[in-house]
Parts: structure tokens; C-alpha cells; sequence
């Protein structure tokens, strides 16, 4: 894509004898002037990557590098229209506090990665350009997902007083959890274990997992490795990350995804990559990957190679079905016997599209292990665009369409005996993870920021009404009526306080 870009650029400044400079910012406001009037999704979401080719080479002919991210000021605040997943993560390696951005939601992929990283972000925010001006003191609340602008004494005093709060509780969290024999414990009310595990998108959120006394790595999003590198990752620096991560995590497992990309997510070196296969990049997850066989054949290798001396597991992205799940298990397999390998790790794939809901029997058939993708599976399901979410609450994982679709996996595994993991963003939510644990769930990763708060209310959960709270919520109508009925449960204290008195009598959604 930036090769065309570059040709259209030279086109322009021939024909009309103007500047790069302008000849650039013309051709990139008419690129996305046609991508957002075209009825195809995948085209129009190029808008963004359109952008941030856009802003690159603006940076390349100004002289500026990622290393001027290094002047920016002590706490800075990021505030943006819109943030492609490549700027996010150079801004977050650049030491600042927070995002605030107007396009987005708490489910995309730019939010996820500040997530990962602890940096606060909050998405949706309209006409926050505007309305911030820079140098404006900010205060900004990720989980709320509240940005005060211009905050007066009382409030400024009040956050101080909160974050000293946080660290206490993160002090006192550090020493409960010391003890590695009761550090991953969580359990219900009625004494039903649950497996938490940590999201990481990059190497260092591993401090984070270890720190709140997480059972291992149930999802390490190894494309944000990727999104960072202009260069294609060899395999042997990809074996040292993999090994110096398991060693740290010492006999706790370590679940690698192969990489999510394609879509919004395109790293430097294939964006810029005239020699790459056009048709390929619309595609996303485990078809994206089979596209780029070398690529995926050197991650494959660098996996296979670290799980012969500890617990690392395959997980495959966005499969679709038996067939695709069937030749990337067949690339495994070539690469275990290449390298005299004794033994494969498991391998396991992400059901987060419709197709895959269709193709359970066949997925599970090979499957070693299952993890659900709430945030593209609620993404696909409901025919949303997961970055806009943020603008509308009918698009969320709380939507009863998702929860029968959670379900329907989480029955035909336990049908399999294959051991299912829930690993969207919303799996750290309180209320969801009821739902789930309600739903037949037994393991959740999650953002490690959030883990302390989600063990908590699982100690207050009781299982059996939690099943009978989750019938009832797939018999709602809409994520307003999912929230209401959890609402009446709290209001009746039917799950945390009174495991005697029935469910039944949570007044009925209508």
C-alpha cells in the first residue's frame, strides 16, 4: 500500500508541479475521501491504515523519528482523533500516562495494547481535539472510561488520595501473593475452582502477571511484537523472547498466539512490502498466517523449539474451520519432525467468528485446547465495528445472541472434554465473568490489572445460581435487559448472600 501511495504522490507532483509535501496530503485526504464512500467493511477500515502510512512518511520528510517521542513532557497525555495499533504501541513505549482519543472503543485493538502496557485509555471521546487544548492538566479514569478536563484543587486532591489507595492495595497485593503455593488459587463461594489466567501483548506486562499471582499466560497477543518491528522477526530472536518468558513464568504455562494480523493490524515491513500479495492482507487471523507461510513457519519453529523444556502451548487465531485448523496442525507436525523434536506442544484455536460456531465438532476433533474471542467473536455476531463500539451498548459481549453463542461452544467442549478458556477483554468484568462461570466456564484470562478485583467477586459467587442467572440472561432480549436482570440479582442478593433462596424469584425481564 505505501508503494502505491508513493507512485500516486510522484503522479501528483508531475502533473500538478506542487511539493511533496502537499502532493502527499492530497493523495492521502482523497484516498480516504473514497475509501469512507465505498459499501465494503474491510475497505472502508483501511481508512486508518491509510492514515498512518500517511503520517509516516509526513514524519520521514520532516526528519522526525520515534525517538523525538523521547521529548515529550514528564506525564503526557496523548489526545487524537485516532490511533492505528503501530502509533499506540510507540507511545506507550515512550513513557506516556494516558490516551485519550475520539474514535474507538474499549475493544479495540489501540485500546487493548494501552491496556496490556497499564496505561489508561479512554476511546469515544467526541470532539476531544477540540474541546483539549495542550498543556491542559487531564485526569483520566480507564475503567470508567471518564476524562476530566481542567480539574479544580478538590479533584486533583481526591485523585491523589485514590491512586495512594491503589498503591497500597498494590503493595499488599505483591505480599499475599509471595507464596506461590496459594498465589493462583480462586475459588467460588461453593468451592468451584476457577483458572485466571493473564493476557500479555508484550514481554514486559509479564511483571504484571507474575505480580498479582496469575496461573500463567493464558493469551500472549504476539502481533503487537510484530506491529512494532520494521523488519521481519527472525526466528532465533523469537526463540530467546519465547524462552526468557517461560523461564520467568518457571513451571506456569504459556499460551502463544500465533499472530492476529491483517485488517487494521499490518505490521511496517508488510504495509511497505510492494512484493506482498495484495488479496492476502484482507484477510485476518490463521488465513492471514497461511498466506505468509514463512512467516508463520518461523514463529511455528521458534514455539516448537522452547516447548521442548517447558509448558508452551499453540493457539491459532480467528480459525475457521477443520480444514484451516487441519493444515496449520500439519505445519506443526513438518516442523516438529524438521527439528528432531520429542515431543508437540498442544496446539489449540480461537473460536471467534461464525463459521467457527458451525464447525465446532470438526474444530474440537483436533483440538487440544479451546479459547473463545469474545471481542471479534461479539464483533462478528453482531455485525459491528469493534472500534466504534464505544458509541453504541447494543455491541457488547453482554448481548444474549453472544452469551447462547458462549454456550454453544462451552457445551460441545465439555462434550469433548476439551478444556475451554475465555480470553476477551470482558472475561475481567465482574458481572460477564458471573455470566461466563454461569455459562460452564472455568477459565478466564484477563488483563492482569484487573485479575485482584475479578478474584474478589469470585469468592462471592455461588456457581449453581450463577448457571441459573446465565439461563435466565439468554432468555432476555437485549444487553439492557442482561444488565437489568443482574441488576434485581444484586438488589435481591440472590448469588453473593443468599444461596438458599431460588433465582426464580428475580423478577422476569420485560
Amino acid at each position: 500500500m505505501a508503494g502505491e501511495i508513493a507512485s500516486l504522490v510522484k503522479d501528483r507532483i508531475s502533473h500538478d508541479l506542487v511539493g511533496v509535501e502537499d502532493a502527499l496530503e492530497s493523495v492521502i485526504c482523497q484516498t480516504v475521501g473514497r475509501l469512507t464512500k465505498i459499501d465494503n467493511d474491510y475497505l472502508r477500515e483501511r481508512e486508518t491504515d491509510v492514515r498512518d502510512i500517511g503520517q509516516r512518511m509526513k514524519r520521514h520528510l520532516m526528519g522526525m523519528t520515534a525517538t523525538r517521542l523521547d521529548e515529550l513532557p514528564e506525564n503526557a497525555i496523548i489526545v487524537a482523533r485516532e490511533l492505528a495499533p503501530s502509533d499506540a504501541i510507540a507511545l506507550a513505549n515512550s513513557g506516556i500516562v494516558g490516551i485519550v482519543t475520539q474514535v474507538g472503543g474499549n475493544l479495540g485493538h489501540t485500546a487493548i495494547i494501552a491496556r496490556s502496557m497499564g496505561i489508561p485509555a479512554v476511546s469515544g471521546i467526541a470532539n476531544a481535539t477540540q474541546r483539549i487544548t495542550s498543556g491542559m492538566t487531564l485526569l483520566i479514569d480507564g475503567d470508567a472510561g471518564i476524562v476530566s478536563a481542567g480539574p479544580s484543587e478538590q479533584e486533583l486532591s481526591e485523585f491523589d488520595s485514590r491512586m495512594a489507595v491503589a498503591n497500597r492495595e498494590s503493595n499488599s497485593l505483591q505480599a499475599n501473593h509471595s507464596d506461590p503455593a496459594t498465589a493462583t488459587k480462586c475459588q467460588t463461594l461453593d468451592g468451584t475452582d476457577i483458572m485466571l489466567y493473564g493476557n500479555v501483548g508484550l514481554a514486559a506486562d509479564l511483571d504484571q502477571v507474575l505480580h498479582h499471582g496469575l496461573a500463567g499466560v493464558g493469551l500472549f497477543r504476539t502481533e503487537f511484537l510484530y506491529l512494532q518491528s520494521e523488519r521481519r522477526p527472525d526466528t532465533e530472536s523469537q526463540r530467546l523472547l519465547y524462552e526468557q518468558m517461560a523461564a520467568r513464568l518457571g513451571d506456569l504455562p504459556l499460551v502463544i498466539r500465533t499472530f492476529d494480523l491483517g485488517g487494521d493490524k499490518l505490521p511496517p515491513f508488510l504495509s511497505q512490502d510492494e512484493n506482498v500479495d495484495a488479496s492476502s492482507l484482507s484477510l485476518r487471523g490463521l488465513r492471514f498466517s497461511l498466506a505468509e507461510k514463512d512467516l508463520l513457519r518461523s514463529q511455528l519453529t521458534a514455539i516448537v523449539r522452547v516447548a521442548q523444556e517447558a509448558d508452551v502451548k499453540i493457539l491459532f487465531p480467528m480459525v475457521i474451520g477443520g480444514h484451516d485448523f487441519s493444515q496449520a496442525i500439519a505445519m506443526v507436525d513438518e516442523i516438529v519432525e524438521e527439528c528432531n523434536a520429542f515431543k508437540r506442544p498442544q496446539i489449540g484455536a480461537m473460536i471467534e467468528t461464525p463459521a467457527a460456531l458451525f464447525c465446532l465438532d470438526e474444530i474440537l476433533e483436533l483440538a487440544d485446547f479451546i479459547a473463545i474471542g469474545t471481542n471479534d467473536l461479539t464483533q462478528y455476531l453482531l455485525a459491528a465495528d469493534r472500534e466504534l463500539s464505544a458509541e453504541n451498548d447494543q455491541v457488547t459481549a453482554m448481548h444474549p445472541a453472544v452469551l447462547r453463542a458462549i454456550h454453544q461452544i462451552a457445551s460441545a467442549a465439555k462434550r469433548w472434554d476439551c478444556p475451554v478458556c475465555v480470553c476477551g477483554e470482558e472475561a475481567g468484568d465482574p458481572e460477564f465473568a458471573e455470566l461466563l462461570i454461569g455459562l460452564g466456564i472455568r477459565e478466564l484470562s484477563v488483563s492482569a490489572s484487573r485479575s485482584e478485583n475479578l478474584r474478589k467477586a469470585i469468592a462471592k459467587m455461588d456457581s449453581t445460581h450463577a448457571s441459573a442467572l446465565a439461563l435466565k440472561a439468554q432468555d432476555c432480549r437485549c444487553p439492557h435487559e442482561v444488565r437489568q436482570l443482574l441488576r434485581l440479582a444484586t438488589k435481591h442478593q440472590l448469588i453473593s448472600n443468599a444461596p438458599g433462596r431460588s433465582i426464580d424469584a428475580i423478577e422476569s425481564c420485560s
